[in-house]
């Protein structure tokens, strides 16, 4: 019985399927666990001679802060969709969801160690953050205290976000070029 057993365990008498020793072996590294759902950064395979090589831990500090600063950017939009679709209470509800996203984002955006091929767009994603603040205050003006100016302001600054998009969409892309890649997000920010 004890030979049965043993015989069962190393699977000696079994017709159990084994993998074969021709598969290929993946490289897998874990998913932080400080960055809960935050999607992980992970490099994309290139040839040697684009992949950069960054800091340790940017580009999950990058990743993160990337997902925030997209929150914000979509809110951006969404807040104005709101209006048009005569939705003030919805448009409300984005603006301040907005007003306390976008100083999470800047931190992160701040929080990222220096690597000379992301300092612009550092600074960019920076001002952009900034902005989006802005147009959450301008817009909280608007809804919360019936300033009409408000609204002439939020659009105002929506203006100058959208000049920010084009510039920062490039830089993402260098950066995707060079093997930067955060899994399950396209690094582009969408238009206004």
């Amino acid at each position: 019985m004890l030979l049965a057993v043993t015989l069962s365990a190393c699977g000696g008498a079994t017709p159990t399927a084994r993998p074969s020793s021709s598969l290929i072996t993946l490289d897998f590294t874990p998913l932080p666990t400080a960055a809960g759902s935050r999607p992980a950064a992970s490099r994309t395979p290139a040839s040697s001679t684009l992949q950069a090589s960054w800091p340790v831990g940017w580009d999950v500090s990058f990743c993160t802060a990337f997902a925030d600063t997209t929150v914000a950017h979509e809110l951006v939009i969404d807040i104005e969709r709101a209006l048009g679709d005569e939705s003030r209470s919805d448009a409300q509800g984005l603006s301040n969801e907005l007003a306390q996203t976008a100083p999470v984002a800047s931190g992160e955006v701040k929080r990222m160690k220096d690597w000379d091929p992301a300092t612009e767009l550092k600074t960019d994603l920076t001002t952009l953050l900034d902005l989006d603040a802005q147009v959450a205050a301008a817009y909280r003006s608007y809804f919360n205290d019936d300033v009409r100016s408000g609204l002439h302001d939020a659009r105002q600054l929506r203006n100058q976000v959208s000049k920010q998009v084009g510039p920062i969409n490039q830089e993402l892309q260098a950066l995707v070029a060079m093997g930067v890649s955060c899994p399950g997000t396209n690094l582009t920010l969408e238009k206004l």
